[in-house]
């Protein structure tokens, strides 16, 4: 039973039970939804059927889901007259398809690619509707060229109908946008005889800015000109249909081909060729002339250079060289000074060179050897000849025998596993595991000597003693340091002199020479701050240098100390 305009239907049966007990069979009923077939209630004349639990409704309910998946086309076993004759078929979801075209129809799923399924969605426009599992679309929906067994060729005069189509339709639109600019014209000097109207009764207080005349003949003359592009291109489009369709083409494959060349691209010395700036930025030297002369000085070692793949390989008699000249010499080098300078990851460097991070390990591991050695050659310990001729006037009038100017610095290191190891390199002072070095400078600001890297727990008068820069000293030289190098008598041993600032001693205060010679030191000594400033602007140091590479941390930290000493003199 179903009434009209009602949201329910109530579906009822007569069962016979497998029991005898009554000669009236039993009427149970059930209480559906239209829309969404959820039960509402049910009911059975048996005894178990006022509490809707009685297996005769079951039955109702386990007929019309067999019904409703396969159809029925027999009579049910639970009454004499089947109620579910029709079986279930295929529709098109396309509500405008009949069933005599369905008949003749094949149907199909709507596809799984978002895409595909949005448009056939949005085809067979039906409002608030979604396909589930079980839509389909017959095939009298599709075009005769939707199915390649159906390809339909369109013939010449097919093409030109669209073209004229199109043409009229450009046309159209071209004399709409035309008749818009008229009654825009109009309006405009309608607007502009009243607005010198206003003028002329206003006076001569009202001034003619105020009209914005101008501004009206702009966006005039604007329109205007658009009009006259839009009929432009329509001129074109009807003259030069077929070259406009083939330059499209080739600007979409040149799309294409430099949208794939741009994926693929790789920096070489190119980024910072004749750019100083850009040199300075990227590889720490001031000029990219000076950038050229020192690959020019180590190319021929270079390319005799044996790349390191570890201690054991290298180490080898019969080694050969190995094969890791992806990219030039000159971009070797190029990514080499990168990585020290800007502190980048080796995965950051290997993608912008489009190497492997292995390779690019070989590369890093074998020029910064190879710099260390060759740089050393060319920063020997200056002798006492070029100082003094290099010796600016604020040391010769006070500190004329001053031969070097130390100092000590430190650098994080991450933190090791081993207790002796987190022992020897903990610094007090910096409350961090570090590398300690020892700093000399000329008085014009050179970096003339650079220790090793020794842990952080060593005092400044151990590193003096043992970094051999004793050794290079000359009788009555003089060496200028800070109060914590307590190193007074290693210099007197070797007939030098130490000037440092005054210790106040047991006196309350300083005297007076005592702090005009405070003053004049620290004035002096400053440079080798700075000096160390410049070694720190190679931002590999910044953060904690990590233990994979803390046994070249002598060789990185020399390196780069030598590096600014191609900058400008510190002190003139």
């Amino acid at each position: 039973m179903m009434s009209i305009g009602s949201p329910f239907c109530f579906l009822k049966a007569d069962v016979i039970g497998s029991m005898k007990i009554r000669d009236k069979p039993h009427q149970p009923w059930v209480c559906l939804a239209k829309d969404t077939a959820d039960i509402y209630c049910a009911h059975c004349t048996c005894l178990a059927g006022l509490g809707e639990m009685c297996s005769h409704i079951a039955a109702v309910l386990f007929k019309i889901e067999l019904g409703v998946r396969y159809g029925v086309t027999q009579k049910s076993v639970t009454s004499e007259e089947c109620k579910w004759n029709k079986v279930f078929r295929k529709q098109c979801s396309n509500r405008q398809s009949t069933s005599d075209k369905e008949n003749r129809c094949s149907f199909f799923r709507f596809p799984k690619d978002v895409r595909k399924r949005k448009a056939w969605v949005i085809a067979v426009n039906r409002a608030d509707w979604a396909p589930n599992e079980y839509s389909r679309n017959c095939s009298a929906q599709f075009g005769p060229t939707l199915f390649s067994y159906k390809e339909k060729d369109l013939s010449v005069s097919e093409l030109d109908r669209n073209v004229r189509l199109a043409s009229r339709n450009l046309l159209q639109t071209v004399k709409e946008q035309k008749l818009k600019v008229q009654e825009t014209e109009t309006a405009c000097l309608t607007s502009s005889v009243m607005m010198h109207s206003s003028y002329a009764a206003a006076g001569p207080d009202v001034e003619m800015e105020e009209l914005q005349e101008p501004l009206v003949y702009n966006q005039l003359d604007k329109s205007l000109s658009d009009t006259s592009m839009l009929l432009t291109s329509n001129v074109g489009s009807q003259c030069d249909t077929d070259p406009l369709l083939k330059e499209n083409m080739l600007l979409r494959k040149e799309n294409e081909e430099l949208r794939a060349a741009l994926q693929h691209h790789k920096w070489t010395i190119k980024k910072i060729a004749d750019n100083d700036q850009k040199t300075r930025f990227y590889t720490g030297l001031p000029k990219f002339v000076v950038f050229m002369w020192l690959f020019n000085y180590l190319k021929p070692k270079a390319e005799r250079m044996q790349y390191w793949t570890g201690s054991e390989t290298y180490q080898k008699q019969d080694r050969q060289r190995a094969s890791t000249n992806c990219i030039d010499l000159i971009d070797q080098f190029f990514a080499v000074l990168m990585r020290l300078r800007l502190g980048l990851f080796v995965r950051d460097i290997a993608e912008r060179f489009k190497i492997s991070e292995s390779t690019f390990s070989k590369y890093f591991s074998s020029w910064l050897l190879l710099l260390y050695e060759e740089l050393k050659v060319i920063n020997p310990f200056p002798s006492r000849e070029i100082v003094d001729r290099t010796m600016p006037d604020a040391f010769k009038t006070r500190y004329p025998k001053t031969r070097v100017i130390i100092d000590c610095t430190e650098i994080f290191l991450q933190r090791s596993a081993s207790l002796v190891n987190q022992s020897l390199t903990y610094s007090n002072y910096k409350n961090h595991n570090t590398v300690k070095f020892l700093i000399g400078i000329t008085p014009s600001g050179v970096i003339s000597f650079v220790s090793e890297g020794w842990g952080g727990r060593v005092s400044d008068r151990q590193i003096t003693l043992e970094s051999g820069i004793l050794d290079l000293l000359d009788e009555n030289d003089s060496v200028m340091a800070d109060k914590g190098f307590t190193i007074k008598d290693l210099l007197e041993k070797k007939n030098c002199t130490l000037n440092m600032p005054p210790f106040k001693g047991i006196s309350a205060q300083f005297t007076t020479e005592q702090v005009f010679e405070t003053q004049e030191i620290a004035k002096l000594r400053i440079h080798v701050e700075r000096s160390i400033g410049r070694v720190k602007n190679f931002h590999i140091f910044d953060g904690v240098m990590p233990l994979s590479i803390a046994p070249q941390s002598t060789q990185i930290f020399k390196v780069c100390c030598w590096l600014t000493n191609f900058d400008e003199p510190l002190v003139k």
